[in-house]
């Protein structure tokens, strides 16, 4: 997919995602593939993802070309998927659309995996996005403290409850709510519709 002698072109749009779910750092080399990562981290269908996972050989204008696609994601009942993240301005190329077509077709039958094509207007999506990096925040291993705990255990007893009712209910501010729920959020305890509105205390979590 990248051209070696444009390589200083991109290096400064390497990032590097922290993923929980893989237990390792996933390396990008786009900032819509580092958003696309976000996705993909709290998907509960997908099992694991890695980037640029192997080099496919097709052909195209009778001769052999290498691509690299994207990612390789897992689902949850083990398929795996290749997936080329490219922005909208550039899939309607006709040389990007009759090369995807050759790589989409020699990655079936040659190798046996489905291509798939994401673009931003699948992947930088608000409040969804911004939801999603909001919650891999407060990711990770941390000390459970007692507010925390109330918050549990009150939402528990609930099963489905407002963020207003549960700071009321235990006298804690807008952030010590937020703050605890998204703690919870990130482990998978709880969970929340979070493409319907910006996080916050209107929203509704549920066990």
């Amino acid at each position: 997919m990248y051209d070696q002698t444009h390589k200083s072109s991109y290096v400064h749009n390497i990032r590097k995602f922290m993923s929980l779910k893989n237990d390792a750092v996933v390396r990008t080399m786009s900032v819509l593939e580092f958003d696309f990562c976000f996705h993909l981290e709290y998907n509960p269908d997908v099992k694991r993802f890695s980037s640029q996972p192997i080099n496919l050989a097709y052909f195209f204008n009778g001769r052999s070309c290498r691509y690299t696609p994207d990612f390789l994601v897992t689902s949850i009942d083990g398929k795996d998927v290749l997936v080329e993240v490219k922005h909208s301005s550039q899939i309607f190329k006709p040389d990007f659309k009759a090369r995807f077509m050759e790589r989409k077709r020699s990655a079936q039958d040659n190798y046996g995996y489905q291509l798939n094509l994401i673009t931003e207007k699948q992947i930088q999506l608000n409040p969804i996005l911004n939801n999603l990096k909001l919650l891999h925040r407060y990711s990770g291993l941390h000390t459970v403290t007692e507010a925390e705990k109330y918050v549990l255990s009150y939402i528990r007893r609930k099963q489905k409850v407002q963020l207003y009712d549960i700071s009321e209910a235990l006298g804690l501010s807008e952030h010590e709510t937020m703050i605890s729920t998204l703690c919870w959020l990130s482990s998978g305890k709880i969970k929340t519709d979070l493409a319907k509105e910006s996080f916050g205390l209107t929203n509704y979590v549920w066990c």
